[in-house]
């Protein structure tokens, strides 16, 4: 999974974030996410256990990793199953780790974006890449390393 520069450089911070990171990637806990989602629940939630399992609990309840794990659960919610928020900061009875979170619904009018772009996006990158010569490719390298640069 490819999060965003500014979760990666927040997960370098944190202890355990990079934990964090790596349970969240894993298909079975994103799956999970979105059954929690279609029955209702917050998908941060999906988090709880494995992180219990990895760092222990007095390190899962750490405020900052919490804060991380909430904004880590919205952007794979949202970029990978194109879900919205439904409304504000809901309670969590019953979480080991969480005590409230974000509830979000699955929207289905949308064409499902993805880390990698809807499929349009992917068609108007190939057809742009396919008409550039060796000059406009080198020129939009160097685009795309100044870009780069910026979001570090």
């Amino acid at each position: 999974m490819q999060f965003t520069p500014r979760i990666r450089s927040r997960a370098a911070t944190l202890p355990h974030g990079n934990t964090l990171l790596k349970i969240a990637s894993q298909g079975a806990i994103q799956q999970n996410m979105l059954q929690r989602i279609r029955s209702g629940e917050k998908p941060v939630t999906a988090l709880s256990q494995p992180l219990v399992d990895a760092v222990g609990m007095d390190s899962a309840r750490d405020d900052n990793l919490r804060r991380l794990a909430g904004e880590v659960a919205a952007f794979i919610v949202e970029t990978e199953f194109s879900c919205v928020r439904s409304s504000a900061s809901r309670v969590i009875p019953g979480d080991p780790v969480f005590t409230s979170g974000q509830p979000y619904r699955k929207d289905s009018g949308h064409p499902a974006i993805t880390s990698e772009g809807t499929d349009d996006e992917k068609q108007i990158v190939e057809v742009l890449l396919a008409a550039l010569d060796d000059a406009g490719l080198a020129r939009l390298e160097g685009l795309l390393s100044k870009e780069r640069q910026r979001r570090a």
